[in-house]
């Protein structure tokens, strides 16, 4: 696999786990409006996300435009799945229609 490609795969990973822990500092009360804000997994998941948008460009070097939005489409399956086993989320049906047609539309996509 091209190394651009695992870029594209790493920011997205990278991504999953930093919407997980902006989710975490967002469900704990910390007292104030401030801390709400300021607090150890908001701080870290925003600069994942950054690290995220690093990755993306320098990603974009070598994909060809039209496969990042499908890679992309991965992190749409991979957050409920981290949800479910950092947050004890459940995957109802709806979840798992949803995504059966995401993965279903890469499928297709890469046929």
């Amino acid at each position: 696999m091209n190394m651009y490609y695992c870029l594209a795969i790493a920011g997205v990973v990278i991504a999953s786990f930093s919407q997980i822990l902006l989710k975490k500092g967002a469900n704990e009360d910390h007292g104030s409006f401030i801390r709400d804000y300021l607090n150890l997994p908001v701080i870290t998941g925003y600069i994942l996300m950054a690290m995220t948008l690093v990755l993306s460009m320098l990603a974009y070097r070598g994909v060809p435009y039209m496969n990042i939005p499908v890679i992309e489409a991965v992190g749409f399956v991979l957050v409920p799945i981290l949800s479910y086993f950092f947050f004890k989320e459940k995957i109802t049906l709806k979840k798992s229609l949803g995504i059966a047609v995401i993965m279903l539309g890469i499928g297709i996509y890469y046929l």
